[in-house]
C-alpha cells in the first residue's frame, strides 16, 4: 500500500531524535590492541538506541612522554584502528566517532604525523580531520603536523554533525557555526582535570555561542601527563549540561525536561543523552543571533 501524500509531509516533519553517547574510555598508553578490546567492551554497554558514540582524542595511544615509543604505534587510514571502528558502526548501527594517531609515508620515505579525527557510518563512509590546532605547550606542535581543512559536516539521521578536537575549543572563530550549518558538535579531548575549569566553560561557550548540542568525550584515568577523571560532559542548545545531571539546576535559563544517564563500565564512565532536532531549531527561530554574527575570511 502506498503512502498517503498527508502521511508522507507528516514524516518529512517529524522531529528528528538523535542519542548521543560519549565513552570516557581510560587508555593504556601506547596499546592499541588494548584500547581497541577496552572500546567494544565498553560499546557492549551501551544503549541500543544510540546514533552516535564519541571517543576520546588519541583514543588507542593517548600522549606519552616516551614520544618514540607513541609514534611507533601510530597506523594508516587502514589500519586495525580504522578496521575495528568500521566494524564497531556496523554492528550497533551507529556513527563512532573520534581520533587516531595517524602517519603517511610519501613516496620518498619519509613519515608525517597526525591528530586524525573520524566520524565512520554504519554503512562504511569515513570521514576524516586533522586536527588544526596544536598544543603549542606541549610536543605535539612539534611531532604532529597540522591540518589546513576546516571541520567537516556530515548528515546522518537528519542532523548536520560536525566536530572538534580537544585544544580546538579555545578558538571561537575556527569553530563558528557558520549560518547554523551544524546541530550537533563532536569534542574528542584528552584535557586534565588541572584544567578541568576551562574546559567546562569553552564547551558550554561554544554550545551557547553556536546552539548547537556538544559532546565533549574526555578520556578518563591518567597519563604522564595528569589525571582525567570525571570531565566529559554533554549539553544541549543552550549550553545546559545534560550529562551527567549537575548537582545544582541551571539558573538564568529554563530547567531542561530530560537529563540524560551515566553508567560505569570497568573501563571508564558512559554518558547517553538524547536531543530533539525541533527544538534546536526552534531556539535559533526565537533567538536568531547568527543573523548578526561576524564573517571570517581564513587565510
Amino acid at each position: 500500500m502506498s503512502e498517503k501524500p498527508s502521511d508522507v509531509r507528516a514524516q518529512e516533519h517529524a522531529d528528528k531524535l538523535l542519542t548521543v553517547a560519549v565513552m570516557s574510555l581510560d587508555i593504556v598508553a601506547g596499546d592499541v590492541e588494548e584500547n581497541l578490546r577496552r572500546m567494544e567492551m565498553m560499546a557492549d554497554a551501551l544503549p541500543d538506541s544510540v546514533d552516535i558514540a564519541v571517543l576520546p582524542e588519541l583514543f588507542t595511544t593517548s600522549f606519552m612522554k616516551d614520544t618514540e615509543a607513541m609514534l611507533a604505534a601510530a597506523e594508516g587510514g587502514d589500519g586495525p584502528t580504522m578496521e575495528a571502528v568500521c566494524r564497531l558502526s556496523a554492528r550497533k548501527n551507529m556513527m563512532v566517532a573520534g581520533s587516531f594517531l595517524a602517519c603517511e609515508t610519501a613516496a620518498g620515505g619519509g613519515v608525517t604525523y597526525f591528530n586524525r579525527g573520524f566520524m565512520v557510518m554504519p554503512d562504511g563512509q569515513r570521514v576524516f580531520y586533522d586536527k588544526h590546532h596544536l598544543f603549542c605547550l606541549s610536543k605535539e606542535a612539534q611531532l604532529l603536523a597540522h591540518g589546513h581543512s576546516r571541520p567537516p559536516l556530515v548528515r546522518f539521521r537528519g542532523w548536520n554533525v560536525s566536530m572538534l578536537i580537544c585544544y580546538e575549543l579555545r578558538f571561537p572563530v575556527w569553530g563558528r557555526n557558520v549560518d547554523m550549518k551544524a546541530d550537533i558538535v563532536l569534542v574528542p579531548a584528552n584535557w586534565p582535570v588541572n584544567r578541568g575549569y576551562a574546559w567546562r566553560q569553552l564547551v558550554i561557550a561554544r554550545a551557547i555561542e553556536n546552539q548547537v548540542v556538544v559532546a565533549g568525550a574526555d578520556r578518563s584515568g591518567r597519563d604522564d601527563y595528569g589525571e582525567y577523571d570525571g570531565l566529559s560532559l554533554i549539553v544541549d542548545e543552550l549550553g545546559r549540561q545534560i550529562a551527567p545531571e549537575p548537582d545544582v539546576a541551571p539558573s538564568g535559563c529554563p530547567v531542561p525536561d530530560n537529563y540524560g544517564e551515566v553508567s560505569v563500565t570497568p573501563f571508564g564512565p558512559l554518558l547517553v543523552a538524547a536531543f530533539s532536532l525541533e527544538k534546536v531549531k526552534k531556539l535559533r527561530g526565537w533567538l536568531p543571533t547568527h543573523r548578526d554574527a561576524d564573517r571570517f575570511v581564513f587565510s
